[in-house]
């Protein structure tokens, strides 16, 4: 069965005032009805911002968004501080890679659930967009 929930891509770039701007969208989005009803981002790296980057990465865990936030799951090593800066509770995984985001993705999303996926480009975080909208649909067989 299909997975509905709802998916806001902005995969494109990031930068700290454009992560913050993601994530109040994210804070300020009903759920669907009909599931669970949680907001998930998956953020990547904010690529070019110098020698403050890991400060600003972990500084995105004070941003008051994140009250609303329910889970964040992080990619790339830049992210991680940012990772390690939020409460236990909100923490989801930490990956290096895209490619490796996506397994188990399926497990981490639920129905009625709303995903923001942001981060450089240069993070490739479009395969994780694609793998989520995928779920629910039958896998292709090859060699994936």
């Amino acid at each position: 069965p299909d997975l509905a929930l709802e998916l806001v891509d902005d995969a494109y770039n990031a930068n700290p005032a454009s992560m913050a701007a993601a994530l109040d969208v994210l804070a300020a989005t009903p759920p669907p009805p009909g599931g669970r009803g949680r907001r998930i981002a998956i953020v990547g790296d904010m690529k070019e911002l110098g020698p403050e980057e890991l400060t600003l990465h972990a500084r995105l865990a004070d941003l008051p968004a994140m009250d609303s936030i329910d889970m964040v799951h992080c990619v790339g090593p830049l992210m991680r501080a940012f990772h390690e800066a939020l409460p236990e509770r909100k923490r989801g995984v930490w990956r290096d890679s895209s490619q490796k985001m996506i397994k188990g993705l399926r497990a981490r999303l639920g129905p009625g659930d709303v995903v923001l996926v942001k981060g450089s480009l240069s993070t490739g975080l479009g395969v994780i967009v694609d793998a989520i909208r995928k779920i629910g649909h039958p896998a292709p067989q090859d060699d994936e």
